[in-house]
């Protein structure tokens, strides 16, 4: 029996002893301890010409979570992404490859053993050969680069069955308690190998776009992904801002359904669209949790405005900006910008006029304004005593000129009256008169509008029928007769107004309209267009 012994102070344990054992092998078993790809970068070539390749190695996973395999690969994919994998990928794109490659292949398989059942310390091979050779080893070495290439290690080799069958039914009983490397960790490590850096108007389909801009961020290295309505909601974002050139979103969906992510997403791609600096007013005590959400679910610095110390601040309450001035408020130092609605509301004058900070907040130009409990902006009074707007709707009407984006965020967007609705919607109707018509849309009077839209009064005629529907008129994609309409009166498809009288009207546009259902505009409405509500 030869045996061997390597020390890595005296020789080069990959070139001088697992590289050359591994030429000429048709099967590789593998007790690795901590497994790492970067073991493929040195003797990937003689690992992808073995017909089998198995290595059960140690993970970090509670023996709880181990048993279930939602959360198991939940929290594998979050330790393969702990390091910076994605910077590596792109220094080492070749191993990654290689990496994606075998594990893809039908040769090369892993397992992994969960941390209390058994801690993977001793570390072992076998190494079998077509003229019935074997090699085996012990030592401390793990299945790593850094490992067999820079640490101190000693192996003890030898050629004997006895040793190489003692060494495999270890790795058997070890192999039947482990799991298999879970898919999203084969395909996580496949898209990173072959990812493709994009801009994001690159992307053609809206629906996409959630995905795109998401797939480096912390919630899906996590392990986690945006929900279903979450995305659609984005998509909904970019929709409309093809549509409209600009976006003017309520999101009322019921607490607990994740609107705060929905939002903060939709706020990630219009900065990568570049529309714009993105101001979050919320309240005081939301601060924090939008900054945190930002930060640890996509991965975006943002700063929070401290009306204490006259400062923007940074994710640890570091000052980004000089402390005790008021006009840094306009110069937010990270593309999105948090202020609290407290200071809004608390900073106008006798004569109604804004002052301090809130004042200078309506200077510059926003790519995006969002505006968190959006249903504390309302007129004063209650129901049919409807009074002048309050600080925080008199705000929002002025700042919605100087932006591209409006999304207003409330749980309950009605609370007294229904008018409190068609408040918000004069926040998102300022600069917009797709959403509400011109002034003299019938959509602006509130009584009118409800009974319509509610089915207490139906379209009569189809001269009633125009004056509701002309003034905005909609997007072409929304109905097949706004579709006839726009291609018989050649109205460009960015363009959504229509002041043609009926009377001017052909037969052949006025046709079509005494057909419609006479429940048409309870689903073809600017409340149902421009508002999202999902329940739980």
């Amino acid at each position: 029996m030869a045996v061997n012994r390597f020390s890595s102070r005296t020789s080069d344990l990959t070139q001088g002893f697992l590289a050359p054992m591994l030429v000429g092998a048709t099967k590789y078993l593998r007790i690795a301890g901590y497994f790492r790809s970067s073991i493929f970068e040195l003797v990937g070539e003689q690992i992808a010409q073995i017909p089998q390749v198995k290595i059960v190695c140690n993970s970090e996973i509670d023996i709880n979570d181990f048993k279930v395999a939602q959360l198991r690969n939940s929290y594998l994919q979050q330790v393969f992404n702990t390091e910076d994998i994605a910077a590596d990928a792109l220094l080492n794109k070749p191993r990654y490859r290689k990496l994606a490659e075998l594990l893809h292949s039908s040769n090369v398989e892993i397992r992994l053993v969960a941390k209390q059942m058994l801690f993977l310390h001793g570390k072992a091979g076998a190494i079998y050969y077509n003229d019935g050779k074997v090699k085996s080893f012990l030592g401390s070495v793990n299945e790593t680069k850094s490992a067999f290439a820079n640490n101190y290690e000693l192996v003890w080799q030898d050629d004997d069955f006895a040793t190489a069958n003692w060494v495999e039914a270890e790795f058997n009983a070890l192999w039947e308690v482990g799991i298999p490397l879970p898919d999203v960790i084969i395909d996580d490590i496949d898209r990173i190998a072959n990812r493709q850096e994009v801009t994001i108007q690159d992307i053609a389909n809206p629906t996409d776009m959630p995905a795109a801009a998401m797939v480096e961020a912390p919630i899906y290295r996590g392990g986690e992904q945006l929900q279903p309505w979450q995305k659609s909601f984005v998509a909904m974002f970019v929709e409309h801002r093809e549509t409209y050139g600009k976006t003017r979103l309520l999101l009322a969906d019921e607490v607990g359904v994740g609107k705060t992510l929905s939002m903060a997403t939709s706020a990630l791609i219009s900065c990568l669209f570049a529309d714009g600096p993105v101001l979050i007013l919320v309240p005081a005590t939301l601060k924090l949790q939008w900054q945190t959400e930002l930060l640890d679910k996509l991965g975006i610095n943002s700063a929070v405005w401290s009306s204490d110390r006259k400062s923007w601040l940074g994710t640890s309450g570091q000052l980004l900006s000089a402390k005790n001035n008021s006009t840094e408020i306009q110069h937010c130092p990270h593309k999105i910008g948090i202020v609290s609605t407290g200071l809004i509301s608390q900073q106008r004058d006798k004569n109604k006029d804004f002052i301090k900070e809130a004042a200078l907040l309506l200077r510059p130009k926003f790519g995006m304004v969002i505006l968190d409990e959006a249903h504390k902006a309302r007129s004063k009074g209650g129901f049919n005593k409807r009074g002048s707007a309050n600080n925080l709707l008199a705000f929002m009407r002025l700042i919605a000129k100087n932006s591209r984006h409006i999304i207003l965020g409330t749980a309950t967007p009605i609370q007294t009256d229904v008018s409190e609705l068609w408040d918000l919607f004069s926040i998102l109707a300022v600069n917009a008169d797709f959403v509400l018509g011109d002034k003299l849309s019938l959509w602006r009077d509130v009584d009118q509008a409800r009974a319509l839209i509610t089915g207490k009064e139906t379209i009569t005629s189809p001269k009633q029928a125009w004056d509701w529907l002309h003034n905005p008129l909609p997007a072409r994609a929304e109905h097949h007769i706004i579709r006839d309409i726009r291609d018989m009166l050649a109205i460009a498809d960015n363009k959504f107004e229509c002041h043609n009288h009926f009377s001017s009207l052909e037969y052949s546009i006025q046709m079509p309209l005494e057909s419609l259902d006479k429940d048409f505009f309870k689903q073809h409405n600017p409340i149902l267009r421009h508002t999202v509500l999902r329940k739980r």
